[in-house]
């Protein structure tokens, strides 16, 4: 009885931290083991478990979260880098990064023989980090970014209430500069757009960062060029990559139309592109979202949502938008739909046009 009641504790404990939970003794791993058969628990990674209804309800970077935070108790002076960091500052990516649930460490050398398969060494003499404190305040969990400077404070608990987790992982910049280095322009870039769309890093910080490493940093030199804050989600900003990455001009965002006969009403368009034959061209980007979540349809039908879209379409036109595209995430994950599309309307391409190359300020506009 005393040893499912510890168990119990250890998961209540966990779920509470957002992380999952690992035996402190020998028996307690036993008596897991056995559940595992069962069905009740899951072992996610080497040694951590979670409940299975629990466990199976979380989005893969909320997982990945969980394991982070659990190893942070394990290990308390790893170092979390590349996507492993990125999941921990809740950075926008396309979930798929984490089909082989790899968690990945700072590391002044590789990885040694023996090493866990799932645990992979970001290799740098020092790393730049910061430490990530999870905490309950006002009933509320929440988490605070600590300079490096202030860890050992954060680490006492001296400053912050009711601390569950203490994750150490490497800077903002650092860790923009490993995914970039490590994943294709179109799936790093939201990343980069969500960095800066929350204030995390500056494209100085980041810039400054690259000089300094032993590294080729062009294609992170690329991310720095197009990152664009403007892009409201992940969403948007996969398909502002791909747009790039295909040789289209890069569009505006975030354009805002008025309806000439209701001039108090404003319409603002994903992506827009004024060509210089006079035309105004829109593409909206539709996600799954937009039609069946209550908070993005405030409650109301598809078919309520969908004529609301015709209205837009209506007033779009009266505002003198030429041609109208309509695009999902799977056509942009395929490409060649949205490819397809954007030819159809005769977008301009870079190649052809260099004019339309685009130097934004750090807060997305067109200088």
């Amino acid at each position: 009885m005393k040893l499912r009641n510890d168990i119990e504790q250890l998961r209540i404990e966990g779920e509470r931290g957002r992380r999952c939970f690992y035996p402190n003794n020998h028996l307690q791993q036993q008596a897991l083991a056995a559940r595992l058969h069962g069905g009740q628990f899951i072992r996610p990674y080497r040694n951590m478990y979670a409940r299975s209804e629990y466990w199976h309800a979380l989005p893969p970077p909320e997982q990945a979260r969980h394991i982070i935070r659990a190893m942070s108790h394990q290990y308390p002076n790893r170092v979390f880098a590349g996507l492993s960091a990125a999941a921990m500052l809740h950075l926008e990516y396309p979930w798929k990064l984490h089909h082989d649930e790899s968690v990945f460490i700072a590391s002044p050398r590789g990885r040694s023989t023996g090493t866990y398969s799932r645990l992979h060494h970001i290799v740098m003499r020092t790393a730049p980090t910061c430490t990530l404190v999870d905490h309950f305040g006002n009933g509320q969990f929440a988490t605070s970014v600590i300079p490096e400077t202030l860890a050992s404070a954060a680490a006492s608990g001296s400053n912050v209430a009711d601390t569950v987790n203490i994750v150490r992982i490497t800077t903002p910049a650092r860790t923009l500069i490993d995914c970039g280095l490590r994943y294709p322009f179109v799936q790093a870039l939201p990343m980069f757009d969500s960095a800066f769309r929350n204030n995390l890093v500056t494209r100085g910080q980041v810039l400054d960062l690259c000089n300094e490493v032993h590294i080729d940093c062009s294609c992170v030199l690329r991310l720095l060029h197009y990152a664009n804050p403007l892009n409201e989600n992940g969403g948007e900003s996969l398909c502002y990559g791909t747009i790039i990455d295909e040789g289209f001009a890069v569009p505006q965002l975030q354009h805002v139309f008025i309806d000439p006969d209701n001039p108090w009403v404003r319409h603002r368009a994903d992506f827009v592109w004024h060509t210089h034959d006079g035309r105004v061209i829109v593409l909206e980007y539709d996600g799954t979202r937009k039609y069946v979540d209550p908070k993005m349809t405030h409650r109301r039908g598809i078919q309520d949502v969908i004529r609301d879209e015709r209205d837009r379409e209506d007033a779009l036109r009266r505002a003198k938008v030429t041609d109208i595209i309509r695009t999902t995430y799977d056509e942009v994950v395929q490409r060649t739909p949205l490819k397809r599309k954007l030819l159809d309307a005769d977008v301009p391409m870079t190649v052809a046009n260099p004019q339309y190359e685009r130097c934004l300020d750090i807060r997305g506009r067109e200088r």
